[in-house]
């Protein structure tokens, strides 16, 4: 059994004139590979408590506006979360908040596509059959009485069923119109057979409608399909992409923050991790939020919006160092600027999901 020699460290091979504990080249206690109880406690207590150690000394700074961003700033990287880790972290908890919200129920209560083309569908059969009836009724006992009594037995269904195809915004009969139910604005009519919208799928509703068209016309059509057939799939996407779009929107935040303040002696990557840490806390307020948003009134929803934008004011004042009128004006130019960027990557994010489900 060869004996470890106190010159040269078993984890990087690290050679010393002299005896050593520890290696000058990688940190590691000099040691024959055998652990002791004590050894691996200790190991564990240090793992464990070095990240609890980490972890809290990063959240309670986060909680003081710009503290942590200007911890970060004078060096004292190793006692935080790494800022990325640490946004990745609150977009996760903001991301399982929403999961376990149902934000698309409500809407579809009000206006579940399918749901209300297969009761018009239904009413339309009847109707159908009901007026057989009554031409065979009449046919078989002619008479005024018969035909006052059809009269208005007709009547009194048809005004059922006006009624209910101008709530459903449709008024073509047995056709539905793709592009009145999903509002795109398109002045054509995009007419489907109810029967078809409801026994066929996409791929099938495309062959038969859209066969001669090019390809992003049946790409369209199908996607129209899909998100009328079931509108929560394309919420709930979206809602899962939306803050992954926002931090795709990081970059181009940090370079409004440079322009607002080229003359200052941050670096880029300085203003990138000042709005990590800002959108940090405003994720862990939004999923306080979230989590809350069937048991808080409405005016603390309130004052949690108005603490996450003084939090920013108070963080770009205490950061950048300017005087209030400054700092007043530079964050007014920064929300209208943001609202643009959020929209726009909103917008984006829409249209890639509803083209990707």
């Amino acid at each position: 059994m060869n004996t470890p020699s106190p010159h040269i460290c078993r984890n990087c091979d690290f050679e010393n004139k002299s005896s050593f504990q520890f290696c000058p080249n990688c940190g590691q206690k000099n040691t024959d590979g055998k652990i002791t109880f004590s050894e691996l406690g200790a190991e564990f207590q240090d793992a464990v408590f070095n990240i609890e150690s980490r972890t809290w000394n990063t959240f309670k700074s986060l909680f003081i506006p710009g503290k942590l961003t200007l911890e970060y700033f004078a060096g004292r990287h190793r006692k935080y979360v790494h800022p990325l880790r640490l946004l990745l972290v609150t977009s996760v908890l903001l991301i399982i908040a929403m999961s376990f919200q149902d934000f698309q129920s409500s809407t579809n209560n009000n206006y579940d596509v399918k749901e209300r083309v297969k009761e018009n569908y239904e009413r339309l059969k009847l109707y159908k059959i009901l007026g057989n009836i009554i031409d065979s009724t009449n046919h078989i006992f002619p008479s005024q009485e018969t035909e006052l009594i059809t009269d208005t037995i007709m009547s009194r269904f048809q005004d059922s069923l006006n009624g209910l195809l101008h709530t459903y915004r449709d008024g073509y009969g047995e056709y539905i119109d793709l592009n009145q139910f999903l509002g795109s604005g398109n002045e054509g009519k995009e007419l489907v057979l109810k029967r078809d919208f409801l026994e066929m799928d996409e791929e099938e509703l495309t062959q038969k409608y859209k066969q001669d068209a090019d390809w992003f016309d049946q790409l369209y059509f199908k996607q129209q399909v899909k998100f009328l057939k079931d509108e929560s799939q394309l919420f709930a996407a979206v809602l899962g992409y939306l803050t992954w779009a926002i931090l795709l929107m990081m970059p181009f935040l940090a370079l409004v923050l440079y322009a607002l303040y080229y003359r200052h002696s941050y670096y880029y990557i300085e203003h990138l991790i000042f709005a990590f840490h800002v959108h940090a806390f405003s994720f862990l307020v939004l999923t306080i939020l979230i989590f809350g948003i069937h048991v808080f009134p409405v005016w603390i929803f309130l004052i949690l919006f108005g603490v996450i934008m003084v939090y920013l004011f108070i963080s770009i004042w205490r950061v950048y160092q300017q005087n209030f009128w400054k700092t007043s004006l530079k964050f007014i130019i920064l929300n209208i600027v943001y609202l643009i960027l959020f929209f726009l990557f909103l917008i984006g994010t829409f249209i890639t999901t509803f083209f990707l489900l």
